[in-house]
């Protein structure tokens, strides 16, 4: 059972993440899981990361938080809507029409992202 204040701080972490323009967040324990580094790198082995070579030079860091921050204990996960305004499958039903990707509609979410975690 999560104590009141532990569950009070979440609910306010919640409140302001929402404020901020997340539209989800959630909280997990920070301690590396081996099965899920494990299949990491059994992807990297198979090559499914293309040229993101960063990927597998980075894999020490890539297996768990604390591979990076030995003394973290929780992680706070946000997701961000990156949905453009008008509905990208409209252009569906005119083949004779040229789309553009989702995600080049908008601003580079490393940057918006990073934006309303500085905020």
């Amino acid at each position: 059972m999560v104590n009141s204040a532990v569950a009070s701080l979440e609910e306010r972490l919640k409140a302001e993440a929402a404020r901020l323009g997340f539209a989800a967040c959630g909280f997990a324990p920070a301690a590396d899981d081996p099965v899920r580094a494990q299949r990491l790198e059994t992807w990297l082995g198979e090559g499914h990361h293309g040229t993101m070579e960063w990927m597998e030079t980075r894999l020490h860091h890539r297996r768990g938080p604390q591979s990076l921050w030995p003394e973290a204990q929780s992680v706070i996960a946000l997701g961000m809507s990156y949905a453009p305004a008008a509905d990208p499958r409209a252009l569906e039903a005119h083949p004779d029409r040229a789309r553009i990707s989702v995600y080049a509609q908008g601003g580079d979410y490393h940057d918006v992202v990073k934006r309303n975690l500085k905020a």
